[in-house]
């Protein structure tokens, strides 16, 4: 499986040896051939095409005004300065612009060229590397802000537009099509996307996608942003009908948050969760769903009602087919306020309201001290229920690893948000001062073996803290 490719070009590649010199050729005229009238079969099938084209016209007649291309330079130890291209768009008429983070993350100064070719200075307002999704600002007159549609009525199958800087090519506009949504994974098995180790939920399209196309919006045929461009798979680095997008509802929530406190708070239900069985989801007569794993003691879920083995279809609006969706559905819901929970319990559907909290303030409440903190990992008490036949469980108490810090050795070593730690050289961990203390261990030089679940797999990793 390839990599998914960062849509950010650095600019010296981009134009070094770049002419292109094309030596003038002098053609014979052919006569003119006649031209046979369409039947009328052929004037409707012509006419349907035209309003087609008349659509997508009308798209990118709404979108261009609000595409900007974005710059970034950033200075080098040695006195360097790289560049890099990349793509917004404007989201309000005070000026603001909603990227990728990964188009603005390394830059020292960021400048923005709008639709009619104004280069503008932008100061870079707030990022949040989970969803990938930052905001910068220009001080401008006359901008057209973009319009938000709605990515959850989105349709696999539908028209989308993919507009931004491909190659560094301002105001590019791509036709295509939505080929998946929910797409929680680059590639089968592979749940976490991107650099982050996160998971996180994309638009698939096979509009084309190129570098430099980062932070461009994904449009409808009425010109709404459905999306922001953020990655492709390729063998060769450019488009190979493998591109994908962040849900609109997604970029949005976060980039209001953003503007708003310059800061992200994320939900936090307080489960574990396990993936549906699709042949349960096929009896159930449903798409799709989450299984609750462990309900946490005195979480949100434990004082909503919720028990271990409830299925949750949908929760503050949004339908949770699967992790990838349930996880970010709760993070997009502001702490401290209600969401409706839908959820099946012995067959029958069910509702309740759970107020979620701020997940960060329960992974500070449970972090567990500096050696956590050096290690790189936010975790929560958890229970796994070992499968011991088709009939019997037994129940392992442990730690479900929350947060990662990015660059942290636990980053480095591959571990992700959902796993689920129980053993530390071969001893049972059910304190998260024994596993401190393991890590306070491995700082003065001990090599330790953290054993631990993902996917209800077993699995092991070596590791010594920086």
């Amino acid at each position: 499986m390839q990599s998914p490719k960062a849509l950010l070009i650095p600019v010296l590649a981009l134009f070094a040896g770049s002419t292109l010199l094309i030596a003038p050729q002098v053609m014979a005229a052919d006569p003119v051939a006649s031209v046979a009238e369409p039947d009328a079969s052929q004037r409707h099938a012509m006419s349907t095409a035209f309003n087609i084209s008349e659509a997508f016209s009308y798209a990118a007649e709404q979108i261009e005004p609000s595409v900007v291309h974005i710059t970034t330079r950033t200075a080098t130890r040695r006195g360097e300065v790289n560049g890099g291209l990349g793509s917004g768009v404007i989201v309000d008429a005070r000026g603001y612009i909603l990227t990728n983070n990964h188009v603005v993350e390394n830059g020292n100064s960021i400048s923005v060229r709008l639709y009619d070719g104004r280069e503008l200075p932008a100061e870079l307002i707030g990022t949040f590397a989970e969803s990938d999704v930052a905001v910068v600002k220009v001080e401008a007159d006359d901008l057209k802000p973009a319009r938000f549609g709605d990515s959850e009525a989105l349709k696999v199958g539908q028209w989308v537009l993919a507009v931004g800087s491909p190659f560094g090519f301002d105001q590019t506009v791509t036709a295509g099509i939505v080929s998946a949504k929910g797409r929680g994974s680059f590639g089968p098995g592979n749940e976490n996307l991107g650099s982050t180790g996160r998971l996180q939920e994309f638009i698939q399209t096979d509009a084309a996608i190129n570098p430099g196309n980062s932070g461009g919006p994904l449009v409808d045929l009425y010109g709404n942003i459905v999306g922001i461009n953020t990655a492709i798979i390729s063998r060769t680095g450019s488009n190979n009908g493998l591109g994908f997008a962040i849900p609109a509802d997604i970029a949005q929530s976060v980039m209001e948050q953003i503007i708003e406190t310059g800061d992200v708070q994320r939900g936090w239900l307080g489960i574990a969760m396990d993936p549906l069985d699709p042949v349960v989801a096929h009896q159930l007569n449903i798409a799709g769903g989450v299984v609750i794993g462990q309900v946490l003691p005195d979480g949100p879920a434990q004082k909503a009602g919720l028990v271990s083995g409830d299925i949750i279809t949908a929760i503050g609006g949004r339908t949770t087919e699967n992790l990838v969706r349930l996880s970010n559905a709760i993070m997009l819901i502001k702490p401290n306020e209600p969401a409706e929970v839908r959820y099946i319990r012995n067959g029958d559907e069910r509702t309740t309201s759970a107020i979620v909290i701020d997940r960060d303030r329960e992974i500070v409440r449970n972090r567990g001290g500096e050696y956590l903190d050096k290690i790189g990992i936010g975790i929560i008490p958890a229970v796994w229920q070992r499968r011991l036949s088709r009939t019997r469980t037994s129940e392992v108490s442990g730690f479900q690893i929350v947060d990662i810090t990015a660059g942290s050795p636990a980053s480095e070593i591959g571990f992700v948000p959902g796993d689920f730690i129980f053993e530390v050289d071969g001893k049972q961990i059910t304190q998260i001062d024994q596993l401190s203390s393991y890590f306070e261990a491995a700082e003065r030089g001990q090599s330790i073996r953290i054993e631990f679940i993902r996917d209800n797999q077993p699995m092991y990793a070596n590791i010594t803290p920086k």
